[in-house]
């Protein structure tokens, strides 16, 4: 018989450890920070476009056009995520002196999966379903929705297009690595991984060619959404990986001088003003500057900067975006991507509508109020999934894949 004293210090420590958040490795706490970014980046998107071109809600157009023209947060969950994988499997070859196919997919599988899984079937089983809906519902689940019209009418969760990108990428991975570890030489698996990088660009610009008078709606599904046209944000994050262990101690130290941090910083700035004004070339290149920008663009960007953050010293960034609850949040952070659209839809623009018209806030007040009510209201259901689902699959990763 346990004496009370001892069993009342087990029952905090097992309720504390219940409730407790898995959190995510912190090799490199300032990702955590850019990620979060990231995460709000994709959410003000997604609220200004809920507003303006499904509730009718009447913005200033100034505004409006800054939120939207900021879409590129969802390059950096791309590169992050081709980074981070990189970095594993380049670990599990230097540790294990070869690559573990099957543990990698099963670590994958038990990480993203069951989460996925429940929403969507969460949200076809609560949702009316249109014709188009119950017909594109097996491509959800088989994760091709991007290969699918991406329509609200036409599939349940038509954001799971990124997800969808993601794993169809990642069934190439294992391959990939096969054959940069093949190779022997540096140069020529950095030739191997920048082919890779710039074929994407090379396959948006023939598809845009080959039908310049693209409309917005076009362009969008036959190249934004598909994975033969975006992998480069992912392999990106796999060169950025393999370059940071080659040379990572080395590229600390060139960075120790202001011309060299320069060198980084002033190029990834303008990129990310083209990203800023697609339109400064006139009306007619946009969809041109949209080619460059959904891929090339950003990982030029998002290269530069991560190199920074990962050699460029402590400074007051770095430190910024290594604070704990950034990691905390970032650990939520798929969970809200599941769950943000849902809840903007049903919950807050119904709430947002009736501020503006019933007690007659400011629209920009109302957009604020919005982003950070979404932001927690998805944080919250997050962590309802990480705990029911998540934590539970992440012990399962480790018991069969570890």
């Amino acid at each position: 018989m346990t004496p009370p004293s001892e069993a009342s210090e087990t029952q905090p420590s097992a309720l504390r450890k219940f409730f407790s958040l898995d959190l995510l490795d912190n090799r490199h706490p300032s990702l955590h920070g850019l990620r979060v970014l990231a995460i709000v980046s994709v959410l003000q998107f997604h609220v200004t476009a809920i507003y303006t071109q499904e509730w009718g809600i009447k913005m200033d157009r100034r505004w409006a056009d800054s939120s939207m023209t900021v879409f590129f947060g969802m390059d950096l969950f791309f590169f992050l995520s081709g980074f981070l994988i990189g970095a594993i499997l380049l670990r599990s070859l230097e540790v294990d002196k070869k690559q573990n196919v099957r543990r990698f997919y099963l670590r994958r599988v038990f990480r993203t999966f069951p989460s996925y899984y429940v929403v969507l079937t969460g949200l076809a089983l609560t949702m009316t379903l249109s014709a188009e809906q119950h017909h594109n519902l097996i491509y959800e689940y088989l994760y091709g929705t991007n290969y699918t019209s991406l329509r609200r009418h036409d599939v349940v969760m038509f954001w799971g297009w990124s997800l969808a990108l993601e794993e169809q990428f990642y069934l190439t991975v294992p391959i990939l690595f096969l054959v940069l570890y093949k190779v022997r030489s540096d140069r020529a698996r950095l030739t191997i991984l920048g082919a890779i990088w710039i074929s994407a660009l090379v396959v948006r610009l023939v598809l845009y060619f080959r039908n310049p008078q693209w409309d917005e709606s076009a362009l969008y599904n036959f190249v934004y959404y598909r994975t033969h046209t975006r992998f480069d944000t992912l392999v990106a994050g796999i060169l950025l990986a393999y370059v940071q262990n080659r040379w990572g101690a080395s590229i600390a130290r060139w960075l120790e001088l202001p011309f060299a941090r320069a060198t980084l910083a002033l190029p990834s700035l303008a990129c990310l003003y083209v990203l800023m004004q697609p339109w400064m070339f006139g009306p007619a290149a946009v969809g041109l500057v949209h080619v460059f920008s959904w891929g090339t663009l950003t990982t030029l960007m998002y290269f530069a900067w991560t190199l920074l953050l990962l050699n460029g010293g402590d400074g007051w960034v770095r430190r910024a975006l290594s604070l704990s609850v950034f990691r905390q949040v970032a650990t939520l952070g798929y969970g809200v991507y599941l769950v943000h659209l849902p809840l903007c839809e049903y919950v807050v623009s119904h709430a947002a509508q009736w501020l503006i018209a019933d007690r007659r806030w400011p629209v920009h007040v109302v957009w604020v109020a919005a982003v950070g009510a979404l932001l927690l209201l998805s944080l919250l259901l997050s962590y309802v999934l990480h705990l029911a689902i998540e934590k539970p699959s992440l012990r399962l990763r480790d018991r069969y894949a570890a």
